[in-house]
């Protein structure tokens, strides 16, 4: 019998999910300050010592090309050698990437969502409406899916093999088994977690971006996954393509008239350092 799910009980059941990291919500708030400093920055990221030693980690490895010869030792270091906006990054990653570490996501689940969130900032530089919050509303955008799989995980498993076996699309199969989809599951998580709006915005309407248009990062993401799965930039055999919304494409901007090899060469080659990287 299909489960009809509340929001009461969204918020009440994610209570038993690994806590929220503070520092993320901390990041996100030095990206909306203008006078956020360098040493700001170090402060909260020195408050986690598994934040620290992979962030100085991923710095050594960058400054040598890939061979980590270990010269840097501490946060400031690493900063000073990569800037404030990669390490913001880095720290956003790697902080989402343990939370889903925690949360037992699958490798797939975290690397299609690394995908999006890079496709989401190169896709945003290209058009020019970058969003600071890309990189998060990327990471996070299938977060309703790890609730359903945690909490329903027999519903959950119905709806990959009727995905996987039928032509129905996703949102709809899951609506049947859960009375709701994982977009609106997603917003309700986030809201919890105190994200920003247009982040919240953007897991709602990633599959239907029509609901939101205004703002700028609903289309963008939207976008970022339809692009990250034609890529089929995590490999998967059974990847599926969904329609792509010119109405999205529009307004972000995007030209298909425009030469594109260098943005998706781009989003190639991060995407596959980035996985390899969090693997």
């Amino acid at each position: 019998m299909p489960i009809q799910l509340s929001e009461t009980e969204i918020s009440s059941r994610a209570i038993s999910l690994p806590a929220f990291p503070k520092i993320v919500n901390e990041i996100i708030q030095t990206l909306d300050d203008d006078n956020a400093t360098l040493g700001a920055l170090a402060h909260l990221v020195e408050t986690d010592p598994v934040l620290t030693a992979r962030i100085v980690s991923i710095a050594n490895s960058a400054a040598m090309g890939g061979r980590n010869a270990g010269g840097l030792r501490n946060v400031h270091a690493a900063i000073s050698l990569i800037g404030l906006a990669r390490v913001r990054e880095l720290a956003l990653a790697v902080s989402l990437a343990e939370f889903a570490k925690k949360s037992q996501m699958s490798a797939y689940f975290w690397e299609h969502s690394v995908a999006v969130a890079i496709t989401a900032q190169e896709l945003g530089r290209f058009t020019h409406v970058a969003s600071d919050h890309a990189l998060v509303a990327g990471l996070l955008h299938d977060i309703g899916q790890l609730w359903m799989a945690r909490f329903y995980p027999l519903e959950f498993q119905m709806v990959r093999t009727a995905r996987d076996t039928g032509n129905e699309n996703i949102i709809d199969i899951e609506r049947h088994h859960f009375g709701l989809d994982h977009c609106q599951i997603g917003a309700v998580l986030a809201r919890q977690w105190w994200l920003p709006e247009s982040v919240i915005a953007a897991i709602a309407g990633h599959h239907d971006p029509s609901q939101a248009m205004h703002e700028r990062l609903v289309p963008l993401i939207h976008v970022a996954e339809m692009f990250s799965n034609a890529l089929d930039l995590t490999s998967r055999q059974d990847n599926q393509v969904a329609r792509l919304s010119e109405a999205a494409c529009a307004a972000i901007g995007f030209d298909w008239e425009q030469d594109l090899n260098r943005l998706f060469g781009k989003i190639e080659a991060r995407t596959e350092y980035a996985c390899r990287v969090f693997r």
